[in-house]
């Protein structure tokens, strides 16, 4: 007959004690809870990790907040104490711009030599300044700005003088001023790369529209840079301009130059024709450039003389010079675009009088008030200063 099933006894005794024997299914539990425990540590670090990367990315506040200053500095302090002693030395070791006696020194930046000279104004024209500020209120319909320097007294007016206008061709006289200080240092340094007789092929990529004669000419010419100067300012010839700034340097080279000499209103951005008025200048920084022609710094006495040549010959004669006597002589550049009209010159006076006079209107699109009255607005500046 089959025994019934006893109950199994896990306690054995003997003589040494008693010895407890669990069993087998207990004793994997066990090892099952000890791996488990592992899991959960990595786990936990993983997490970690995603939830510092999670806050650093999207929400960097609570990462400079939080994690940064809890987690990380506390455990970077604790365990990581670099010395940073050995890597630290006095900064003249390394940042200096100038060296006396073997000495390092950290030195005020200096800036270059400036050929330019500033206009320097002793005092104001204020007669001839209200004569002008009637006529202006005659023409609400037009913003002028005006700087007039006279040489004898060093007297000045300035209407609006610093405001930044759109050039037109009055643009051509910077252009003109650095080609010839081209000229003249390629003669100084002996390699005559950029001279007067130096010839410039005239192709399809120099060709343009506007004002001059140039683009009615045949391709693949040759021209002296000579007659391009002379047609850019005389009949203000796009197409020779354009040529022209090549030959100074291109525009980057020409807006360099003119901000070393502290003209930094005075911009070049586009090639001409520049109907929208992208290229940018003041009369104040126009009147500046017209008083360096004189500056033996700026311009040899040869480049003078040719620039004042061409000057004198402007074609355009229906602006200041419209509002002097016969007698008086004006070297000049104008420039027209629709919304703005302008001339700008020195006038030498029947008496021995010299003064600069820039004048720049702007105006509704092609209103032929701003002629008269920069003719008029001559006048009174020329009568007025024959009176000083």
């Amino acid at each position: 007959m089959p025994q019934p099933l006893r109950k199994q006894q896990y306690t054995e005794n003997y003589d040494y004690g008693t010895v407890k024997m669990y069993p087998k299914r207990h004793l994997q539990r066990k090892k099952t809870k000890k791996k488990n425990i592992f899991v959960v540590l990595i786990r936990f670090l993983f997490l970690s990790i995603f939830l510092s990367a999670f806050s650093y990315y999207a929400a960097p506040n609570l990462w400079s907040n939080y994690f940064e200053p809890i987690i990380l500095n506390r455990v970077l302090n604790r365990h990581f104490k670099p010395d940073v002693k050995p890597f630290i030395s006095p900064h003249l070791n390394y940042l200096y711009n100038s060296e006396l006696f073997g000495e390092h020194l950290l030195v005020s930046p200096q800036k270059e030599f400036q050929t330019i000279i500033p206009i320097l104004a002793s005092s104001e024209l204020t007669t001839i300044k209200k004569d002008l500020e009637v006529l202006f209120a005659k023409y609400p319909k037009m913003h002028p700005s005006v700087y007039v320097w006279e040489y004898t007294q060093a007297g000045e007016i300035a209407i609006n003088a610093d405001e930044i206008f759109p050039a037109a061709s009055i643009i051509k006289l910077p252009i003109l001023f650095e080609l010839f200080r081209k000229i003249d240092r390629s003669a100084q340094d002996g390699t005559n790369s950029t001279d007067l007789s130096k010839k410039l092929l005239y192709d399809h990529k120099n060709k343009t529209s506007g004002s001059g004669e140039l683009q009615y000419s045949a391709l693949n010419k040759y021209y002296s840079v000579d007659y391009l100067a002379k047609i850019m300012i005389t009949h203000s010839d796009n197409s020779a301009t354009n040529m022209l700034i090549e030959e100074a340097g291109g525009i980057g080279a020409i807006n360099s130059s003119l901000r070393s000499y502290g003209l930094d209103k005075i911009k070049l951005e586009n090639r001409l024709p520049d109907l929208e008025g992208t290229n940018k200048i003041s009369a104040r920084q126009i009147a500046t450039m017209l008083y360096n022609i004189d500056n033996p710094n700026f311009l040899s006495d040869k480049s003078k003389i040719v620039i004042k040549e061409y000057m004198a010959n402007v074609q355009n004669r229906r602006l200041l010079q419209a509002g002097l006597p016969q007698e008086a002589i004006l070297i000049h550049k104008t420039g027209d675009i629709g919304t703005m009209l302008g001339d700008a010159g020195i006038v030498y006076a029947q008496n021995g009088k010299k003064y600069i006079v820039v004048m720049l209107v702007k105006r509704p699109f092609n209103d032929y008030s701003a002629r008269d009255m920069i003719q008029e607005a001559s006048k009174i500046i020329y009568n007025g200063i024959l009176k000083l």
